[in-house]
């Protein structure tokens, strides 16, 4: 395990450990987090990965049952037309938002991480079974929320990074299908929208954005 600095230190380091390997699909929906079997593989105490985990369950990834224990949280259809209303409530909002009050600094990151994620694949190449990149899934979080940035309400920023988790979960752990939708085109419109400073035209575009992907998830569970 990484320098001890301290028990909090270490439980944010097993927290965001266990948070990445869980949206990027390392753990089945529903398999059990065994407290002593992850204070092993961390070597950490056992105090440290339950704080950890009971981090985690406040964020909605992790379930915790007094009888059970850990698990990884369940996936249903219900739950994800819910996020997905979240976030078009909230994004839509903090969008707007960051458009009002976005300066040149910010205009320049958003077409910066837009740039590197057009010219970034979205799948591994060469493999048979397709797979997310973890280069483009970073880079496509960097992009969303670089266009909210700007937004002064760091409450609803928040909001915003907990419903993205949360739907990235279910990204990964849907079946991964090569679509006919054009995501470069939708980002680059997205994008161009945005730096018009065109909220309404923004607005459309990011709800038509999140709602394609929402049906597509759903069609490949």
């Amino acid at each position: 395990m990484a320098k001890r600095n301290g028990s909090s230190t270490l439980s944010e380091i097993v927290t965001k450990k266990l948070q990445s390997d869980i949206l990027s699909g390392q753990y089945e929906p529903g398999s059990p987090l065994t407290v002593s079997e992850l204070a092993k593989s961390f070597d950490v105490s056992v105090a440290v990965v339950r704080e950890a985990l009971t981090r985690l369950a406040t964020q909605g990834l992790v379930l915790q049952n007094p009888n059970h224990g850990f698990s990884v949280k369940m996936v249903s259809e219900a739950e994800l037309n819910s996020i997905v209303e979240a976030r078009l409530i909230n994004e839509s909002a903090a969008l707007r938002l960051s458009i009002s009050h976005g300066d040149l600094t910010w205009e320049s990151n958003v077409i910066a991480v837009h740039h590197k994620l057009s010219q970034t694949n979205e799948y591994e190449e060469g493999n048979q079974k397709l797979a997310l990149r973890e280069e483009w899934s970073d880079l496509h979080r960097q992009f969303h929320f670089e266009l909210i940035a700007a937004c002064p309400n760091p409450v609803l920023l928040e909001i915003c990074k907990r419903l993205w988790d949360l739907s990235e979960f279910y990204r990964h752990v849907s079946t991964p299908q090569q679509s006919v939708r054009d995501g470069r085109a939708e980002h680059k419109a997205l994008a161009e929208a945005v730096l018009r400073r065109d909220s309404d035209r923004a607005a459309e575009l990011f709800s038509a954005h999140i709602q394609l992907t929402a049906d597509t998830l759903l069609n490949n569970r």
